[in-house]
C-alpha cells in the first residue's frame, strides 16, 4: 500500500518521531481543507517519556460519534503478540504462552549465574532483575521499526476518512489519535477523564490493527449496542461487506479480550482485522519485524464505511 505514513512515519514511538508525524497530519489536513489552528488540537498530560498528546480533530463535547486510533507504536518483542478477540480458546492459549514465554526470559539468566555461583540470593537478584528489565523492554525498549498493522493502519484509515469527509458533515464527528496506547492505555484514559460525558454518551468506534486479516470484525459492547446509532454503524459496515474482498462480522464485545482504546468508553466499539485458523480467528505479527501488512481493501473499505455512517448521522 502506498501512503506517506506508512512510508516515512511508520515508527512513532519517541517524542521526536510524534513530534514529525503531528507536524506532517497537520500539514497534510489542511490541504484538506481544515485549519490545523482552529480544528486540530493537541491535549498534552505529563511529560518526558511518560509524555501523552492526543490529536484531536473536531470538538469532542459536540460530536455525535468519535472515531480513534492509537498512533503510538510500540517496542519491539522477542515473540509476536497474537490478539483473538472472537476465539476464548486462542486467547486463553496465548496468556498463557505468555506467562511461561516471561518466566523462560526471566529464568535463563537466572540458571546461568547458577553456574557460577552457589549462591541463591545472587540467582534470585538476576532473575528478578531479568524479569524487570523485560517489562522495561516491553514499555520503553528498542522500537519495533516495523508497524504497518499496529497501528498504522488505523492512523492512515482514519486520515484518508478525514480527507474524503464532506466539509458539511465534519461537525458530526471527533476524531482522536490517541497517544501511549502500547504503555497501557494512558491517551485514552487520560481523554476520558477530560472529557467525561463524550466517554460516558457518545458512540466511540476505535480502529486498532485493521490492516492485516481478509476478516474485519466490530466488537461492541453491551452498551455501545443499545445507542441508538449502533443499528446504523452495524447496517453500514454489513452492507459494505458485499463490496468487500474479504468478509465482515458485527459482534458483541466479550470481556477483556480485546484489550484496546475502546477499553475506557462506556459505548466503545473496537474494529480489527482478522485471519482465519481451525481454531478461530486471529491477529499475529504485531509487535515483531514481521508486521509489515497493511492492506489497501481494507483501509479503502473502512475508510468508506465510516464516511458513509457520519452522512447518515
Amino acid at each position: 500500500m502506498n501512503d506517506q505514513i506508512l512510508e516515512n512515519f511508520q515508527i512513532r514511538k519517541s517524542n521526536k518521531e510524534k513530534d514529525r508525524f503531528i507536524g506532517y497530519l497537520k500539514e497534510r489536513l489542511s490541504a484538506s481543507g481544515y485549519d490545523p489552528e482552529c480544528d486540530i488540537t493537541v491535549e498534552e498530560k505529563w511529560k518526558g517519556i511518560f509524555l501523552t498528546r492526543n490529536i484531536i480533530v473536531g470538538d469532542p463535547d459536540k460530536a455525535k460519534v468519535l472515531l480513534a486510533a492509537h498512533y503510538d507504536t510500540c517496542a519491539l518483542l522477542p515473540f509476536p503478540n497474537l490478539m483473538a478477540p472472537t476465539s476464548p480458546f486462542l486467547f486463553i492459549a496465548y496468556q498463557l504462552f505468555l506467562v511461561v514465554m516471561i518466566f523462560l526470559v526471566a529464568t535463563i539468566p537466572a540458571v546461568i549465574a547458577g553456574f557460577f555461583t552457589e549462591d541463591p540470593m545472587i540467582i534470585y537478584y538476576v532473575f528478578e532483575l531479568s524479569l524487570i528489565l523485560f517489562l522495561v523492554q516491553v514499555m520503553f525498549g528498542f522500537k519495533n521499526r516495523h508497524a504497518a498493522n499496529d497501528n498504522t493502519s488505523g492512523v492512515v484509515t482514519l486520515t484518508r476518512f478525514l480527507e474524503r469527509l464532506p466539509e458539511e458533515q465534519r461537525e458530526k464527528v471527533c476524531v482522536i489519535f490517541f497517544d501511549n496506547e502500547e504503555k497501557g492505555l494512558f491517551g485514552s484514559m487520560h481523554f476520558a477523564e477530560k472529557h467525561k460525558d463524550a466517554a460516558k454518551n457518545t458512540l466511540m468506534i476505535n480502529l486498532d490493527c485493521v490492516g492485516d486479516g481478509e476478516t474485519i470484525v466490530s466488537l461492541a459492547k453491551k452498551e455501545a449496542m443499545s445507542h441508538e446509532l449502533y443499528p446504523v454503524f452495524a447496517g453500514t459496515m454489513e452492507q459494505n461487506g458485499t463490496h468487500f474482498d474479504g468478509s465482515i462480522q458485527c459482534r458483541k464485545m466479550l470481556p477483556m479480550m480485546f484489550p484496546s482504546d475502546q477499553s475506557n468508553f462506556k459505548k466503545g466499539i473496537g474494529v480489527c482485522a482478522l485471519n482465519k485458523s481451525p481454531l478461530g480467528m486471529y491477529c499475529a505479527r504485531i509487535h515483531t519485524p514481521k508486521d509489515t501488512v497493511c492492506r489497501e481493501e481494507n483501509v479503502r473499505c473502512l475508510a468508506e464505511v465510516m464516511v458513509e455512517f457520519v452522512g447518515k448521522v
